[in-house]
């Protein structure tokens, strides 16, 4: 067993609590029926000193007084002494030895261990208890006094003094009775604290064996503890934490997957119409081309990719400067439906060309809505687009528009190819791609609903997806009609 793991300490410190409080309740039991026999003992003493004196008061004939205190004396192992009123021991019976007819003398080692001052309360008719040490029985006795009268009215005093050595070897056996019982129980709590200790520990051995897994990468393993204590919790809240850092690694690792593709994909996006501005060029500085429409057509293609460029270019840096948090742009009072109509004219050529059934379904009384007219028209066409590509030849794309609570809400529905459960959560991010087969004729770099994203954030909006394969994909956006500065 290791000195320094929860278990051992956890038994040690047990194990010594257990001693402690042991210690202490025996010592107290001890203590408590040492003093209960002590009273017993001295409560007996006086019942027999009682007794005695009755016989005193009555039995007139000092020969048949001291036959009677003698058989006392040795029923109870005791000695017992009457004092007259002088202190003149008038009988003494008991352990070998009687002093009869002798002054009662505290010198004397049969007398004791009583005092001068004992005995000034005994004529003064109170009741004494004594416990000491009498050197002629050789062992501490238990001495009492009691006064009375005898049938004349004159005082007399009984004194017992009865050896404590029977009731010191009765408290022995208790005590080693407490001693034996407090190792048995010693012993036994050991053993329980061993093994409640263990139970103890065992989950917090589980979630250090799962932490330790975590540390190295693998956030799989989960802590099975079904309880609802304080461990219970904290079971709970490490199998939350490896699966939300599970999650977010797995998050993580899609997005530096995204950045690696990004890289090939802008290396494309480039590249090609680097290719393309070059061929057409090097065919124009070597002569190739004959006619006026020739070189027209080719410094055409040449400004189409330039123009691609720059688009390319201009939204990456719109992307970062919003992703900065730099959302300077114009707010005015907007009519959405010159922002929809504008939509509309730029795509009708893409719509009619896939057959799209196109539904505008605006509020009659919209308000006008605090925003930049071109943001919001970049987030409709963007959106839109989208759904025209993805969505097949005669189906069908909705646009609603209402206000709701100082609000406007829109949805992009159609009944396309939908969106993977697997790819919502990653649509938003930069450069990706659900479709990886997409190519740069069918869609862009995948910084579409990333600027979306960003401009509907900053214009204190918000935006989210519902999407099922095959049958289709809604994005909802929600404005605030006034937008806080």
């Amino acid at each position: 067993m290791k000195i320094n793991n929860i278990v051992t300490k956890l038994w040690v410190i047990m194990t010594i609590l257990v001693l402690v409080v042991i210690g202490i309740v025996g010592a107290v039991q001890s203590s408590f029926m040492e003093g209960l026999y002590y009273n017993q003992q001295a409560k007996q003493l006086k019942s027999l000193g009682n007794k005695v004196s009755n016989i005193a008061r009555t039995e007139q004939d000092p020969l048949v007084l001291d036959n009677k205190v003698s058989l006392i004396a040795e029923l109870y192992n005791a000695n017992v002494m009457i004092l007259n009123e002088k202190g003149i021991v008038m009988s003494c019976q008991g352990m070998g030895i009687s002093t009869k007819d002798m002054p009662m003398d505290m010198n004397n080692p049969h007398h004791g261990p009583l005092s001068t001052k004992d005995l000034e309360q005994l004529f003064n008719g109170n009741t004494v208890v004594y416990k000491g040490n009498n050197p002629y029985f050789k062992t501490d006795v238990l001495s009492v006094g009691i006064p009375f009268k005898d049938h004349d009215n004159i005082s007399r005093t009984v004194i017992i003094h009865a050896p404590l050595e029977p009731l010191a070897d009765e408290l022995k056996g208790l005590k080693m009775l407490t001693i034996y019982t407090a190792a048995g129980g010693i012993i036994i709590a050991a053993l329980l604290s061993l093994f409640f200790s263990r139970f103890i520990s065992k989950p917090l051995v589980k979630m250090n064996t799962v932490a330790l897994a975590m540390a190295s990468g693998n956030y799989q393993n989960r802590v099975d503890i079904q309880s609802n204590d304080e461990m219970g919790l904290l079971s709970n809240s490490l199998n939350t934490l490896a699966s939300r850092l599970q999650e977010k690694i797995g998050q993580l690792e899609k997005q530096e997957q995204i950045r690696r593709e990004f890289v090939s994909n802008v290396a494309h996006e480039i590249k090609t119409p680097l290719t393309i501005m070059q061929g057409f060029t090097e065919t124009m500085v070597d002569g190739l081309v004959k006619t006026e429409k020739e070189r027209e057509e080719y410094l055409s293609n040449i400004l189409e990719e330039i123009n691609r460029l720059k688009r390319l270019v201009n939204e990456m840096l719109d992307l970062k400067r919003m992703e900065e948090g730099h959302f300077d742009f114009d707010v005015e009072p907007c009519d959405f439906r010159e922002i929809i109509n504008g939509v509309h004219r730029k795509l009708t050529q893409l719509i009619i060309e896939k057959d799209i059934n196109f539904a505008i379904n605006i509020e009659r009384k919209l308000p006008f809505v605090a925003c930049n007219s071109d943001r919001i028209e970049r987030v409709l066409i963007n959106l839109i687009d989208n759904a025209i590509r993805h969505t097949p030849h005669g189906g069908k794309i909705s646009l609603y528009v209402t206000s709701k609570a100082n609000q406007v809400h829109l949805r992009v529905c159609d009944n396309g190819v939908g969106i993977k459960p697997e790819d919502l959560p990653m649509i938003w991010e930069r450069f990706y791609k659900g479709d990886k087969s997409r190519t740069r004729h069918q869609g862009g770099t995948g910084l579409g609903l990333a600027i979306v994203k960003r401009i509907v954030e900053g214009h204190g909006g918000q935006i989210n997806v519902e999407s099922k394969i095959n049958e289709g994909t809604t994005f909802n956006i929600v404005l605030p009609i006034n937008r806080a500065e």
